[in-house]
C-alpha cells in the first residue's frame, strides 16, 4: 500500500509525534511510506529523515488560501493508495481535489483525515464554518478522542458511519524500569540542568503556548522551592515565552526543545500539565510509558486517561490550590503515587500503544 501523510507543519509537538510512530510503524510494515511538508515551520524533518522516513518538502505554502498549492497536490498525490491528512489546512486543499476526482470519476486514493484536536475552533471564528464545509469531502473523518468525535457526528451533522475515534499511540519503553535507571536519568537531568540532585525535579513537557498554561504551573510552583521546575518544549507564541523566561530563578528551568523525551521523563519525579484543551494527551502518556507520576489539569482530555484505571491525578482547570493540594498529597505518600505510575505503565502499554493504533488505522484504510 501506497500512504501518504499530509500535515502543514512539522515542529515539535504531539501531532508530529504521532505522525512520526504511525509512519515508522507503517513502513516497518512493508509499506510505502511518504510525509508531505508543505509550510515553513520544519524543525523536525531532518530527525524524521534521519529515522529511515521520506520527508517531501515542496515550495512553501503562499500567504492564505493557495491554488498554485492545491495543483500542485493534484499532481503530487497521484498514485498514493491513502492520502492521509492531519489537522485542518491540508483538508482544506485536499477535501475539493477528492470531491473533483469523485465528481469526474478519476481515480485517486482514499482520503482519510485525522483531527488532533478542536482548539482552532475555540480560537478562530471561521474555524467551525470551514469544518462543516471541508469535512464532508473526506472518506472518513477520525478523532483522537471522543469528544471530537462527537464534534463531527452532533455539532457539524456528518452520518455515524464517516466518523471514527482513534486514540493516540506512542513506542513505549520495552525494558524493565529499576530505581538504579531513574537515579542515573535523574543525576544526567540535574546536571544538565544545573539543578540540585536531592531534590525533586518536576517536569512540563509540551509546545510552550497559553493553552498549555505553562504560566500557571510557574507560578503555583514558586509557592514550593523545594520543588525544582523544567518547562521543556519549543516557543509557539514569542512574546508568552519571552514573559515566562523572565520567570526563571534557581527552580524553575525553561530549556526549549528536548528529542530526549524519555530520559527527560524518567530523569523527573512528576510530570505536570496545567493544558487547557487536549485530545489525547500524548505528552502525558510518555510520562506514563516511563512510570513517571502525572498530576494534570481536569479537561476532557486527560480525564479520558481514567477509563482503564484511576492511576494519573486530576486537579481543577486554573484552580492553584487544588493543584498545591494535590501535589502535597502526591509527595506525601510517594510510595503510593510511584505504585499507581507502574500500574498507569500497564494502562498506556494495553490501550495506548502504537501498534493498536496503527492496527485500528488500518481498518479504516481498508473498509
Amino acid at each position: 500500500m501506497r500512504i501518504v501523510h499530509v500535515a502543514q507543519f512539522l515542529g515539535i509537538g504531539g501531532l508530529e509525534k504521532i505522525v512520526y510512530h504511525l509512519a515508522l510503524e507503517q513502513q516497518k510494515r512493508g509499506h510505502t511510506v511518504d510525509i508531505y511538508i508543505y509550510d515553513h515551520e520544519r524543525t523536525w524533518v531532518d530527525f524524521f529523515r534521519k529515522s529511515g522516513l521520506n520527508v517531501i518538502t515542496p515550495e512553501l505554502k503562499k500567504p492564505g488560501y493557495d491554488f498554485s498549492l492545491l495543483k500542485r497536490m493534484d499532481h503530487d498525490f497521484q498514485g498514493y493508495d491513502v492520502i492521509h491528512s492531519h489537522d485542518l489546512n491540508p483538508l482544506m486543499y485536499l477535501g475539493p481535489l477528492r470531491l473533483w476526482k469523485k465528481l469526474t470519476f478519476k481515480k485517486w486514493g482514499k482520503l482519510i483525515h485525522t483531527t488532533h484536536g478542536l482548539d482552532h475552533i475555540d480560537n478562530y471564528p471561521r474555524g467551525k464554518l470551514y469544518q462543516q464545509i471541508f469535512s464532508r469531502f473526506a472518506d472518513k473523518m477520525i478523532g483522537v478522542s471522543e469528544k471530537i468525535g462527537l464534534f463531527y457526528t452532533r455539532d457539524i451533522g456528518l452520518a455515524a458511519k464517516k466518523v471514527a475515534v482513534i486514540q493516540n499511540g506512542i513506542s513505549t519503553y520495552e525494558g524493565e524500569i529499576t530505581p538504579e535507571m531513574r537515579a542515573e536519568k535523574k543525576a544526567w537531568l540535574a546536571a544538565r540542568h544545573g539543578l540540585d540532585i536531592t531534590r525533586p525535579i518536576i517536569l512540563s513537557l509540551s509546545r510552550v503556548v497559553p493553552l498549555k498554561d505553562q504560566k500557571f504551573l510557574i507560578e503555583a510552583l514558586k509557592k514550593r522551592p523545594f520543588y525544582q521546575l523544567i518547562v521543556a518544549g519549543p516557543p509557539s507564541e514569542q512574546a508568552y515565552y519571552d514573559e515566562l523566561k523572565k520567570m526563571e530563578d534557581q527552580n524553575i528551568k525553561m530549556v526549549g526543545s528536548q528529542e530526549l523525551v524519555a530520559d527527560y521523563n524518567m530523569g523527573s519525579d512528576m510530570y505536570v500539565s496545567a493544558s487547557t484543551h487536549e485530545g489525547i494527551p500524548v505528552a502525558v502518556l510518555e510520562a506514563m510509558a516511563v512510570e513517571t507520576p502525572c498530576l494534570v489539569s481536569k479537561i476532557p482530555g486527560h480525564m479520558t486517561l481514567l477509563k482503564y484505571g484511576d492511576y494519573v491525578e486530576l486537579f481543577k482547570l486554573h484552580d492553584q490550590d487544588d493543584f498545591l493540594n494535590k501535589f502535597d498529597e502526591m509527595f506525601a505518600r510517594i510510595y503510593q503515587t510511584q505504585k499507581n505510575a507502574q500500574k498507569a505503565r500497564g494502562l498506556v502499554e494495553d490501550h495506548y500503544s502504537v501498534k493498536t493504533m496503527v492496527n485500528n488505522y488500518f481498518k479504516e484504510y481498508e473498509a
